[in-house]
């Protein structure tokens, strides 16, 4: 006579459970968090899942399972549970030592890819590379462009030149350890800059699975958002080629400000570009040439 299954020895029991209990936590998404987590611990494919649910676990990947779903119920984000997440339809690997990359960031990338044929595309810089996404689209998607990325993060430069050799990019994307621009030398054709923008006394309204997780010090933008682009708009003349541009990534409401800081840092025919929701999201600005 077959022993009785216990709660959880399956994988469809499991993702019951552990839903269960994300959404006592307060996760919206607490079904399909629970299927990621399951997958990820057990070493399956949304196939299998579908194909063999009622496939029995072994007691260590419940433990693993049960493990990841504790953390996610503390509202540690899914991506730093998993290690990876995807930016720009690339797999990229992430930590707590970075924010995690977001869908608006890829309208920096975007932005930035359909202005680099307007110039020289050699040369460009990734200001705050964090986890180097955007340093590695850039990479990837523009032949012979070299890109140094920066960070004032030790952590983050791992991170980020793991992410390099992943995509078969350490080659083109030197990480440098310094304050914005600091230590890097022009002329620049071009340059991203994905910084702390968030207003400090918007913190601790941020939902717990940023303020509580991600760095705070590659979020907080000062009082009002714009300490760090404000230091970094007073370099841009002289280290971008003439021709060149910077595209930056800005919160709500901050776009107007920050136009104002490229033009009164030397730049000009400044563009908006907004984000999938409508919001002013990336601001550029070209050096005369």
């Amino acid at each position: 006579m077959p022993r009785p299954r216990s709660p959880g020895t399956t994988a469809s029991a499991l993702i019951s459970v552990i839903a269960k209990g994300l959404a006592a936590a307060g996760i919206e998404q607490a079904r399909a968090e629970a299927e990621l987590i399951v997958r990820a611990a057990c070493g399956l494919t949304a196939e299998d899942l579908i194909l063999r649910p009622e496939a029995e676990l072994t007691c260590a990947e419940r433990e693993r399972a049960t493990t990841l779903a504790s953390r996610r119920a503390r509202r540690e984000p899914v991506p730093y549970l998993l290690g990876r997440v995807e930016f720009y339809s690339l797999p990229f690997l992430v930590s707590s030592a970075s924010i995690v990359p977001r869908p608006e960031t890829e309208i920096l990338a975007e932005a930035a890819l359909g202005r680099a044929p307007r110039t020289r595309c050699r040369l460009a810089a990734d200001v705050g590379t964090g986890s180097g996404v955007l340093a590695c689209v850039l990479a990837r998607h523009l032949d012979g462009l070299r890109v140094a990325a920066t960070d004032i993060s030790a952590h983050a430069l791992i991170l980020a030149r793991q992410n390099a050799r992943l995509h078969r990019a350490a080659d083109r994307v030197l990480n440098v350890r310094c304050d914005l621009l600091s230590a890097v030398a022009g002329p620049l054709d071009f340059l991203v800059a994905n910084l702390p923008y968030v207003r400090t006394g918007d913190f601790e309204g941020l939902q717990p699975e940023i303020r509580d997780f991600e760095p705070r010090r590659a979020l907080d933008g000062g009082a009002d958002g714009l300490d760090v682009i404000r230091r970094l708009s007073v370099q841009l003349s002289g280290h971008l080629a003439k021709g060149g541009f910077a595209a930056l990534e800005v919160g709500a409401g901050q776009a107007t400000e920050v136009a104002n800081l490229l033009e009164r840092g030397g730049l000009g025919s400044i563009e908006v570009v907004a984000d999938y929701a409508g919001i002013d999201r990336v601001v550029i600005g070209w050096r005369r040439g």
